[in-house]
């Protein structure tokens, strides 16, 4: 079988036209990310829906708290560290976020990673947290090279493969 050449440029075509409009696509999503960390903000999200964005003076007026653990990063050795932060049920709570027919809260990063937990990992106490400060300093952004501005944190687990570095949002899955 033989393909013409004028087949394979309007194949070409076709392609660069749908990049194109894939980058137009996508341009404002990397607008709205950027707004989020310059502003150290988060949005909360209901099945994909944003029903609000929650700031850094939203997480201190939660009365954050301070607590130790091991940060296990590909890049270096696991090493103890103070940080400071506010539980996600508290935060889910404080901004009238309904989880009673939640069952699964999926944390997405600047970075494209996203991390989903269960509804019994984030009702439990002292388990998931909303990180904005370690070792007493805040957290630089990923703009900076730092693991900011928020860093989700499951406490008291043995390795940080399912922490999510660039907090962007958190969106709670209803089963409806």
């Amino acid at each position: 079988m033989r393909i013409s050449a004028k087949a394979v440029y309007f194949c070409l075509a076709a392609l660069f036209v749908a990049a194109v409009v894939l980058v137009i696509l996508n341009s404002g999503d990397s607008d709205m990310k950027r707004a989020l960390e310059e502003n150290r903000e988060f949005q909360i999200k209901m099945n994909g829906e944003v029903t609000a964005v929650v700031g850094l003076q939203d997480l201190l007026d939660l009365a954050p708290e301070e607590f130790s653990t091991t940060l296990a990063s590909s890049v270096g050795l696991p090493r103890e560290v103070t940080l400071q932060g506010v539980q996600l049920r508290l935060i889910l709570e404080a901004f009238a976020v309904d989880t009673l027919t939640a069952e699964t809260f999926v944390f997405s990063g600047l970075d494209g990673y996203y991390s989903p937990l269960k509804e019994s990992e984030v009702n439990r106490e002292e388990s998931i947290y909303v990180c904005f400060s370690m070792d007493g300093k805040m957290l630089k952004k990923k703009s900076e090279g730092g693991y900011g501005p928020f860093l989700m944190v499951i406490r008291g687990s043995r390795f940080a493969q399912r922490w999510c570095k660039y907090v962007e949002a958190v969106d709670v899955i209803t089963g409806q």
